[in-house]
């Protein structure tokens, strides 16, 4: 055949195929096999979403510039870690005012458009560095803060800014390292019970904020009733600066039917001993270090049934932000905590403030409503506040996400009526939300922000990059110094009565 004959009849079939389209929007169905046609309209969809993607990547360049220069100016932390690098700190604060947001008027948001629900927080926020107690944070979310990634960014900004160190809450034993600059060693493996992932149920409710509590294995060829474990934690420098050493340690455990023994030892002071009679209730047991601290070791001896739930590494003042990981999970887990256990261990781990960060896991199931998932999360937020007065909530808001559909990716369609769920349960429990979709640029930004370079989401158009992560680490710590001005300016203007 011609080559011009050729030509005319691939036309006359890509023509051909185009009418089908036109005359089967829905496709053609055969028993089991579902051929779908292109039509010319998903072709220029598709060109209008690329000329929007161009234009986004073009204003996200400006943003990951700046970025580039926050996280350069001290991140790495070395060998000196015995104080910060005061230059490096001020260099940051002169970065406060930069504009990173790529729309302006994306923000914390409130009911009724309340913003003095988060002012006790601010107030506590701004003390933290008087040396009264650790101004503590806990950040919970599905697998995008997996890593440490949002959280372990937006802990060093805090510190930097309001005074504090090390990496807060951290379970008593990983099966698999996910955090860089940590690694955990236990010589012996305790059993673990989970209530995310692949879940493993506890014989009891009362799991720790971390959803999880492990319990030593008995030897069986042994007779001794007590089991002994060496738990170690260390720091290797691996990450941001302020993270990369403590000042003191706090054992989280329940010992309800056995005694507790409980013994630390380091170069720098002899082995100190501590002993516990069986209680039902949370023990909290803080060893201070001699000076800045990257290691952590403690020998445990106790029964079978001891539940050991984490270890906190923290300065004695500042600010700490836990990172609570829950892959997989939509955040309805939280329910399934003891609720008098999960109050306990807020209040007594002198939590001020708690940010929930849940929705990826939602959005791919359709559903003509998501009333079911409003009233989980209002359920979750009010059981959290009633744990101590003026503890105050942040749900952070579905990020972007895109599906591909008739060979064309866009964001999901369902994303409106999450974030609708989310903000009604604000609104229901009188809580702040944070727009992270519009503050990422609304729909189809994560498709921009996975083709900068270095790419700030992956390729699967859900997660984040660390880099990305950053970023938004960066949206969120501006939009609560925002806040907390305006909290500043009110004090100044508003008389204390006593």
């Amino acid at each position: 055949m011609r080559p011009l004959y050729s030509l005319l009849f691939l036309i006359f079939i890509g023509l051909s195929l185009f009418a089908l389209g036109e005359f089967f929007p829905s496709g053609i169905k055969a028993g089991d096999v579902e051929i779908h046609f292109y039509r010319l309209h998903d072709f220029l969809a598709l060109d209008t979403s690329r000329q929007v993607n161009r234009e986004m990547q073009d204003r996200l360049l400006k943003l990951e510039e700046k970025t580039n220069r926050l996280v350069a100016e001290d991140t790495v932390f070395n060998e000196a870690y015995a104080g910060d690098s005061t230059s490096s700190d001020s260099s940051m604060a002169q970065l406060a005012d930069v504009e990173f947001h790529i729309d302006s008027a994306s923000g914390i948001q409130y009911p009724a458009g309340d913003s003095t629900i988060l002012y006790p927080f601010f107030r506590e926020l701004d003390s933290a560095n008087t040396g009264s107690g650790v101004v503590r944070i806990l950040h919970i979310g599905d697998s995008q803060i997996e890593g440490d990634r949002i959280s372990g960014y937006l802990r060093q900004r805090l510190q930097q800014q309001y005074g504090g160190c090390g990496p807060g809450l951290l379970p008593m034993h990983e099966e698999i390292a996910s955090r860089t600059y940590l690694r955990i060693q236990n010589s012996t493996i305790p059993l673990k019970y989970v209530l995310h992932g692949k879940p493993k149920p506890g014989p009891h409710s009362n799991y720790s904020v971390l959803h999880s509590y492990f319990r030593l294995m008995k030897d069986t060829t042994s007779d001794d009733a007590f089991i002994n474990d060496n738990v170690q934690f260390e720091l290797n420098g691996q990450g941001y600066k302020r993270n990369s050493y403590f000042e003191k340690a706090t054992v989280l455990c329940r010992n309800s039917r056995s005694k507790l023994e409980m013994a630390v030892s380091d170069q720098k002071r002899a082995t100190e001993i501590r002993r516990f009679p069986a209680s039902d209730s949370l023990r909290l047991v803080m060893w201070p270090m001699k000076s800045r601290s990257r290691k952590f070791a403690v020998r445990l001896s106790t029964g079978s049934e001891t539940d050991l739930y984490g270890v906190c590494l923290d300065c004695k003042s500042g600010v700490a932000v836990d990172n609570i990981p829950l892959r997989g999970s939509s955040g309805l887990d939280l329910l399934k905590i003891n609720p008098r256990f999960l109050q306990d261990q807020i209040r007594r781990l002198g939590v001020k403030f708690v940010i929930l960060q849940f929705g990826i896991n939602v959005v791919p199931y359709a559903s003509t409503s998501y009333t079911w998932y409003e009233n989980s999360i209002v359920k979750a937020i009010q059981t959290i506040k009633r744990s101590a007065p003026g503890l105050q909530v942040l749900v952070v808001g579905v990020s972007d996400m895109a599906q591909k559909k008739d060979g064309v990716w866009n964001t999901f369609e369902t994303i409106p009526m999450v974030m609708e769920a989310q903000k009604n349960a604000c609104r229901r429990t009188n809580s702040a939300f944070w727009d992270l979709y519009q503050v990422m640029g609304g729909k189809n930004s994560i498709i921009a922000w996975s083709k900068t370079s270095p790419p700030l989401a992956g390729k699967d158009y859900i997660h984040l990059t660390p880099k990305g992560a950053q970023v938004v680490g960066e949206f969120l710590f501006q939009s609560l110094q925002v806040e907390n001005q305006k909290f500043k300016k009110f004090s100044t203007q508003t008389p204390i009565i006593p």
